[in-house]
């Protein structure tokens, strides 16, 4: 066994016992690279980690990452999401099950917003969690649904993670965000229909029809809030604004609605600026270390051994994938999908251009992939910010959460046999 693998292994080791994952990856990387290049006093182990730090954060499009965390953020602080919720509610809760129905299409709106899970979860799943009790809803399904809602934050776009992504593959961001659009909504589609069937086979609760007033007065409070997702949209598919100027126009125009419904003071402002900026240095560390892990694998032939194992396996792209799927699953259970996107891509990336896999179609899938796990433990970071909302163990939380874990693996081996459910909108670009 090599010096590199035992480092890779090191790295794991590190991930499980606590380190948090920029800490592991540049502390390995480093050593790495004293390894590589003959000490770690070598002039150019210094220059090569200096490089591959610094190569990576130089990018326009990195911006976009905290402007669509203060817009998260912004979002969740001047109620925008309450009279989202609301208005959605409104609108299913004719159906049985309704709210089950509204917690899903209310995450499909908000991550148009915010582009992270944990933000749907903490934010929009507690006002989930309050309405849905409130209406005689099991805690058990409520939280079911929520934890399972909220990991369609980092696949309809704007994602963050998928911006992660494109820099780190150097693919359009644009094109990444309109291949998430299919996906993210089958697997919305896939989780209200097991809320239909889990709502008719426990006989949840009837809603009423709403009144026309109900309707009118509700929308008149979500219009504004609703345009948020397609102001990104249009604006980013109509060449009106770049990724990253869309991420800033959204969170100009959360700070206008916090002013306008008079939610938002000048210190909650300064506030969510403060806490997204520590948000943002931890991404940003993550970025630039694990870049500098990638690399190291890189220069060592990582990727090259890799290739040779996968090609005496197949070399057919469908079957490439569910290679990949299987290792995307496992590293899903121990690392959160950013930094396990930033160190995967450039070890993947080469061997799935060999045999042919589209690289958008390889970022979506691997995100969705490693997005799964947020609901996996050990790690499983959605499931953690979740404890304290629903008032559940994390092992509960983990059990609930199960159907649907197996409900987006099914939506992921669909993607890989059907790849132009993918790349069917960005190949219109």
């Amino acid at each position: 066994m090599s010096i590199f693998s035992l480092l890779s292994i090191a790295f794991l080791i590190l991930i499980c016992i606590g380190y948090s994952v920029g800490m592991a990856a540049g502390f390995i990387s480093t050593l790495g690279a004293a390894e590589l290049f003959g000490g770690i006093f070598n002039p150019r182990t210094g220059s090569m980690l200096a490089r591959s730090l610094l190569d990576k954060m130089d990018s326009f499009l990195l911006l976009a990452i905290p402007f669509f965390l203060l817009a998260g953020r912004l979002m969740n602080t001047t109620g925008v999401t309450t009279r989202l919720f609301n208005f959605i509610a409104l609108l299913v809760q004719p159906l049985k099950g309704g709210l089950g129905h509204a917690n899903v299409l209310s995450s499909v709106a908000f991550a148009g917003m915010s582009g992270s899970a944990t933000a749907d979860a903490v934010g929009l799943g507690t006002i989930e969690m309050k309405a849905m009790l409130e209406k005689g809803y099991d805690r058990e399904f409520s939280a079911g649904v929520t934890a399972a809602s909220s990991l369609l934050g980092p696949v309809i776009p704007p994602s963050i993670v998928l911006v992660a992504y494109g820099v780190q593959a150097e693919v359009s961001v644009g094109k990444m965000f309109l291949a998430g659009v299919v996906p993210g909504l089958l697997l919305a589609a896939a989780y209200m229909a097991y809320v239909w069937y889990l709502a008719h086979r426990d006989n949840h609760p009837d809603g009423s029809w709403p009144s026309r007033a109900e309707v009118i007065g509700s929308a008149r409070y979500a219009v504004l809030p609703m345009l948020m997702p397609l102001i990104i949209i249009v604006g980013i598919y109509s060449g009106a604004f770049t990724p990253t100027e869309a991420a800033a126009a959204a969170c100009a125009y959360a700070i206008v609605l916090g002013f306008i419904y008079r939610e938002l003071s000048l210190r909650q402002l300064f506030n969510e600026i403060k806490c997204t900026m520590i948000d943002t240095a931890v991404i940003m560390l993550i970025i630039a270390t694990t870049s500098m892990f990638g690399q190291l694998m890189v220069l060592e032939g990582m990727p090259d051994r890799l290739a040779t194992t996968f090609a005496s396996i197949t070399t057919n792209p469908i079957g490439m994938m569910f290679i990949f799927m299987v290792l995307w699953t496992i590293v899903g259970f121990f690392m959160a999908q950013t930094p396990a996107v930033l160190i995967l891509t450039p070890i993947l990336l080469p061997i799935a251009t060999q045999v042919g896999i589209d690289p958008i179609h390889l970022g979506v899938v691997m995100s969705i992939t490693l997005t799964i796990g947020l609901l996996t433990p050990p790690v499983g970071m959605v499931l953690y910010a979740l404890v304290r909302v629903t008032e559940l163990s994390f092992g509960r939380l983990a059990v609930l959460s199960m159907p649907y874990v197996i409900l987006s693996t099914l939506v992921v081996v669909l993607l890989i046999l059907f790849p132009q459910l993918v790349l069917f909108l960005p190949n219109l670009m």
